[in-house]
């Protein structure tokens, strides 16, 4: 039975502080690109189509513009997530 207090074993636990930074692509070691959202800042690899956490500054970002944001997010969830735990 599945109850609220059972966690799934692909859910990383916010605040993510258990996750190390990864620096680059797990398969080339580069990066595309990095963008901040709130108060972590993502990696990703166009050419493997994966997504890391390179750094987490502990707090939000102070300025954002959300239709911009929004737009963001939705394309990097295109790609897969390879943070370290």
């Amino acid at each position: 039975m599945w109850t609220v207090s059972t966690v799934s074993d692909n859910v990383i636990p916010f605040p993510a502080h258990a996750c190390r930074a990864t620096q680059g692509c797990p398969h080339c070691g580069t990066q595309t690109n990095f963008w901040r959202f709130g108060r972590l800042l993502w990696g990703y690899c166009d050419e493997h189509e994966v997504r890391w956490v390179a750094a987490d500054f502990g707090r939000p970002a102070a300025n954002y513009n959300v239709r911009s944001l929004l737009e963001n997010l939705k394309f990097l969830a295109s790609f897969d997530e390879v943070s370290e735990r």
